[in-house]
């Protein structure tokens, strides 16, 4: 009805100075500026009529967190595996027919242990055939040292004799020294991890027979991009995590490798292992690099950041009353972010009701 009244009156005073104002523009300006007035009295009374039928404000609940400094790390995370510093495939040195396997899987062996005998049958024979021809040569070799010694025959027929008789025993010793090729040892202790050749097979160098292990020297290996060379170095803190086993191992960095593969763009980092049944070869892991760390940091947990125009805001409680704050956010890690600026110990951190308050909000901690 006010509203009503009042666009009446504006109306009656425009009429009014179009029949007998002589200058229409001052009274045109007067008339806009008594509108604008009548305007800002009409949306007050609006606003306060409004307010009367909403009734008291509401009250929201709310749970707090009350701050305090803790510590604060950053990590650089890759995948790894694991891998043992003897883990080898073994091959025969000699191409031949396996005559005679040893061992069987999982069966402990020490360095140099026979896990398989070849058919040297030809080397023997020609061992056998040469040894006939060391003793022909032997026996003129002594026939014309016995003449030499009563001033018979030269000294040439001598030494001819004496050279037959020491190639044959040096062909000797080489074709026994090629017997040990015959043989696939073992070349460290440990446990045979595969039994790949087959009675009967027919083998040759470059192909695989046994499979040994030896649990007792692994090691975590990663690589991590060329952009953290300066913040990783040999002795640093590192968590290595087996999902598998959903085990997590504190321990420091072995090695860090100073060549970058021009591939991948990374370095490769070792960790040691201690002696655990629980750790196989090729074991995926998480290798976790503290790459920064605050002791006395203020965080707060990212779901309970958020954004607008201005940047990152959080609220808290303060005197029943929900309070918006500008902050500062260093970095992130594991759902928490690091908050440099806007936040102190003691502040009441809205975290849970947040995203149903305003700023100035009557709020109550429950």
């Amino acid at each position: 009805m006010k509203r009503i009244t009042i666009i009446s009156l504006i109306t009656l005073m425009l009429a009014a100075c179009n029949s007998t104002s002589p200058n229409k523009q001052q009274q045109l300006d007067k008339l806009k500026s008594e509108r604008s007035k009548l305007n800002t009295q009409i949306s007050r009374l609006e606003k306060e009529l409004g307010a009367g039928k909403e009734g008291p404000r509401k009250v929201i609940s709310i749970a707090v967190n009350t701050l305090q400094p803790s510590v604060f790390k950053n990590y650089i995370e890759v995948q790894g595996k694991v891998d043992a510093q003897k883990n080898v495939t073994v091959t025969a040195e000699a191409a031949a027919v396996i005559k005679t396997i040893y061992v069987q899987t999982g069966q402990q062996v020490s360095a140099g242990q026979t896990l398989a005998q070849l058919d040297d049958n030809v080397v023997r024979q020609q061992i056998a055939q040469l040894q006939s021809q060391l003793a022909f040569a032997k026996n003129i070799y002594d026939r014309q040292q016995n003449l030499w010694d009563q001033n018979i025959g030269t000294k040439v027929q001598l030494l001819t004799a004496k050279n037959n008789y020491e190639n044959v025993e040096k062909q000797i010793q080489v074709l026994e020294s090629q017997l040990s090729l015959y043989r696939i040892k073992a070349p460290f202790s440990g446990v045979v991890d595969e039994v790949i050749a087959k009675l009967g097979q027919a083998v040759s160098p470059g192909v695989p027979t046994f499979t040994i292990v030896n649990l007792t020297d692994l090691k975590v290996t990663g690589q991590i991009g060329e952009n953290y060379v300066g913040k990783v170095h040999t002795g640093d803190k590192v968590d290595i995590v087996f999902p598998d086993l959903q085990d997590t191992l504190r321990t420091r960095i072995t090695y860090v490798s100073k060549v970058i593969d021009p591939v991948s763009r990374a370095f490769t980092v070792d960790i040691r292992l201690p002696h655990d049944a629980a750790y196989h070869p090729n074991m995926l892991a998480v290798i976790r690099v503290v790459s920064y760390q605050n002791n006395k940091a203020i965080t707060v947990p990212i779901s309970v950041l958020q954004h607008d125009a201005t940047g990152n805001y959080v609220y808290i409680a303060e005197d029943n009353k929900a309070k918006k704050i500008p902050v500062t956010v260093n970095q992130t890690y594991g759902g928490n972010a690091e908050i440099t600026g806007g936040l102190k110990a003691g502040d009441q951190l809205i975290i849970a009701g947040y995203d149903n308050v305003n700023d100035g909000d009557t709020v109550q901690a429950e």
